[in-house]
């Protein structure tokens, strides 16, 4: 009897301590997954501050700009001289990548591939967008853009966790990446048509790449602003 009144009691202990131990976890779970919430919520806001802090200094980017158009133009009309240094402006912004151009050239579609067995993705990197953007120049390239990011001399393409940054512009590197350039299309074109081209090296191991010759290409300007804080004009 006495042992089945110990065997009563130790189980009642159990119980007891299973109980606690359960709504201890409980209650440390709830805490974890309450901190966890606050803190998406707070990278939430702190994404949609940011996005809204940068889509305000793009229209007031844009705003500027538009007020030194019309500044420029009152000016060229005014004179001779002042049409001639209008004229040369528009030239430098032109090369410089500040303004949209359109042209004939190529696009180029790049689509990365998925391991059907492990479902592994294994898309592009950023050495593989330099390496097309190297081959486009010694082609003749004249404009460049990479998912409508106008590529200047002041581009950089950098591997940030599992995106691709641009013009500090995140890209997803495993959806379709397309190229444009502006130049001879048969020249732009014929320059991954070489052994061991970028292009090449891509195919060979699994990835989709398509490139169109097109007669008229639009590629946007480059939308950010230009600042310099250390280099000065050469004194005579």
């Amino acid at each position: 009897m006495k042992r089945v009144k110990s065997q009563l009691s130790l189980g009642l202990v159990c119980i007891i301590l299973g109980l606690m131990l359960s709504f201890q976890l409980k209650s440390t779970f709830g805490a974890i997954s309450n901190t966890k919430e606050r803190q998406l919520r707070d990278i939430s806001k702190t994404l949609d501050d940011l996005k809204k802090e940068k889509d305000n200094l793009n229209i007031k980017l844009q705003e500027t700009q538009k007020k030194v158009d019309d500044y420029e133009k009152a000016a060229a009309s005014q004179s001779g001289t002042a049409k001639m240094l209008k004229d040369e402006i528009d030239k430098l912004r032109f090369l410089s990548g500040l303004v949209d151009v359109q042209g004939q050239g190529i696009v180029i579609t790049i689509k990365c591939v998925t391991d059907l067995t492990t479902r592994e993705t294994f898309p592009i990197v950023s050495s593989d967008l330099v390496e097309f953007i190297n081959d486009l120049n010694s082609a003749g390239a004249e404009a460049i853009s990479i998912n409508d990011e106008r590529y200047v001399g002041r581009t950089q393409i950098l591997d940030i966790g599992n995106n691709i940054k641009i013009n500090d512009v995140k890209i997803d590197p495993t959806q379709v990446v397309t190229i444009k350039a502006i130049g001879a299309p048969d020249i732009l074109n014929g320059v991954f048509k070489l052994p061991g081209s970028i292009v090449q090296v891509l195919q060979d191991s699994g990835m989709e790449v398509k490139i169109s010759e097109v007669g008229n290409i639009k590629i946007l300007k480059y939308n950010k602003t230009l600042s310099y804080k250390y280099m000065k004009k050469v004194g005579r």
